[in-house]
């Protein structure tokens, strides 16, 4: 991985919702919506923005993503749009739903600050000759870094933990300017954060993202009869969490 200079970029924290609990009572049940978020994210990069110019990276924690854009921007059409796509195709899945915050801020390579013995026990190349800079031995053990890092991840990070409980897309209350126009948005966290209505906000660059990545592409009726049958399970969401989604979504099931 190559180390970058801070400036500003964008952040996507997005993550499955639920997962732990569904983790604990049926593994190949918490994977699937995790493989749908994997595979939407894989191939927004791929196909979307593949150049140098306009990259993204794309960092899993547990069962999610930091999702940082490899420049800055005027807007957040991007984030807003790619994390409409990803939390659209999740749903489509119809194994769960995610739950996404965008922030604002930096993103560096500190590496070089790492301890020197931690670092020196690096595996360094693999065999094509490629670095290695995330795996580190501890005799017959492994250490995994995580390498990049800034004010964008914790700024996404912040936003998500200040949300309310539900499948929601949330930005800070200040970046109101930033949005895109054809963002249908309610104020929550007492007017700090800012919730995105990722149902029904309809956006032209959702739609081009989804057909070159070759997302799913669920309608909002579609997705609204989702949410449906998902509260419908035995495994029903907790209801502060079905009011809050269907409030907050305007669903009208």
């Amino acid at each position: 991985m190559e180390r970058f200079m801070p400036h500003k970029r964008w952040a996507i924290n997005i993550d499955i919702e639920g997962f732990s609990k569904l983790f604990k009572w049926k593994q190949s049940k918490a994977i699937e919506p995790l493989r749908e978020l994997m595979e939407a994210v894989f191939l927004i990069g791929q196909n979307c923005y593949p150049k140098r110019t306009e990259r993204i990276f794309a960092h899993q924690i547990v069962d999610g993503f930091i999702i940082v854009s490899g420049f800055g921007g005027d807007t957040f059409e991007m984030p807003v749009a790619v994390s409409i796509a990803l939390l659209r195709h999740v749903a489509a899945g119809g194994k769960g739903f995610a739950k996404a915050s965008i922030g604002e801020g930096d993103s560096a390579d500190y590496t070089g600050c790492y301890p020197q013995q931690v670092l020196d026990a690096r595996e360094n190349v693999y065999p094509d000759g490629r670095e290695k800079r995330g795996r580190v031995r501890m005799g017959g053990g492994k250490m995994t870094l995580f390498t990049v890092f800034g004010t964008a991840h914790i700024d996404a990070y912040e936003v998500y933990k200040k949300s309310p409980s539900g499948s929601l897309l949330t930005v800070a209350s200040c970046k109101r300017d930033l949005l895109p126009k054809e963002c249908v948005a309610k104020e929550v966290s007492c007017g700090k954060l800012l919730s995105i209505d990722w149902v029904h906000s309809d956006l032209e660059l959702v739609h081009e993202i989804q057909k070159r990545a070759g997302l799913k592409m669920p309608s909002s009726e579609n997705l609204e009869q989702l949410f449906a049958s998902y509260i419908a399970t035995p495994n029903r969401p907790p209801e502060h969490w079905v009011n809050s989604t269907s409030q907050l979504l305007n669903l009208s099931y």
